[in-house]
């Protein structure tokens, strides 16, 4: 915060026009109050796409993670194609959701689904190969059979590793909502989302200080989501080793 208002106060010491470029944080928060339903509004729109989002590309990158686990050839195809995937432009994707999908919140969910799965795989996956193929061992002593030792032993051991892939993907789901409102900013229950807020306070209202209420809502929001995802990731693996405290002698 402080370094956001000597940056701006700097910014309007060189250029006398620190209000336009960059607003101070009051500026900022007057316009917020200036008319506050507007941005909480578009602060539920965002939270809706980025939740639901952030939910099936979760579960997406699990199921693709299993397939991809006990099936060779399926890794041996899928794998290449899915880093393939992220060479395509994000951007260009956006307006052929639109047209599939409409105008209404399924694109934004989409864009937020493509962007987070592939880091929540790719952190499922690299955990399940990180298992102590001791324990692995051990559990085929036991008698335990291929399922078995997916469900009983790979999916806990690696679940520490891919919660945290996960943490990572709640930090950047916004960025997928972002995308699919800037292309595709109809209104959804009577109200914008906070890209399209952002695109519409610049361009049409040319008034920097809205649009940086908006970004700050997005920040929130990215921190919220994180925040929440961490201590659920807390609970549910608060037995891994990461979570142990280091002995003190």
């Amino acid at each position: 915060m402080a370094l956001w208002w000597l940056s701006a106060l700097l910014i309007d010491a060189m250029t006398g026009k620190g209000r336009f470029l960059l607003p101070t944080p009051d500026l900022v928060w007057a316009a917020f109050v200036e008319n506050p339903t507007y941005f909480i509004k578009g602060f539920r729109v965002t939270l809706v796409e980025v939740v639901f989002g952030l939910l099936l590309g979760a579960w997406l990158g699990l199921c693709l993670t299993i397939v991809i686990a006990v099936s060779k050839i399926v890794r041996f195809w899928l794998l290449p194609l899915l880093v393939i995937s992220q060479a395509i432009p994000v951007f260009a994707l956006a307006p052929l959701l639109v047209q599939w999908l409409g105008w209404g919140l399924a694109p934004k969910i989409a864009m937020t689904t493509l962007i987070l799965f592939f880091p929540v795989t790719m952190a499922f996956w690299s955990a399940l190969r990180a298992v102590d193929r001791d324990l692995v061992d051990a559990g085929r002593v036991y008698g335990a059979e291929r399922w078995q030792l997916l469900w009983r032993v790979y999916l806990p051991l690696a679940l520490p590793g891919g919660l945290n892939g996960l943490k990572a993907a709640a930090a950047i789901a916004p960025i997928g909502a972002f995308i699919g409102e800037l292309v595709g900013g109809q209104q959804v229950g009577g109200a914008y989302g906070l890209g399209y807020v952002i695109l519409r306070e610049l361009k049409i209202n040319a008034r920097t200080d809205t649009m940086m209420v908006a970004v700050v809502c997005m920040v929130i929001l990215a921190l919220g989501l994180y925040g929440l995802v961490s201590l659920i990731a807390a609970r549910a693996a608060s037995w891994s080793e990461s979570d142990l405290k280091p002995l003190e002698y």
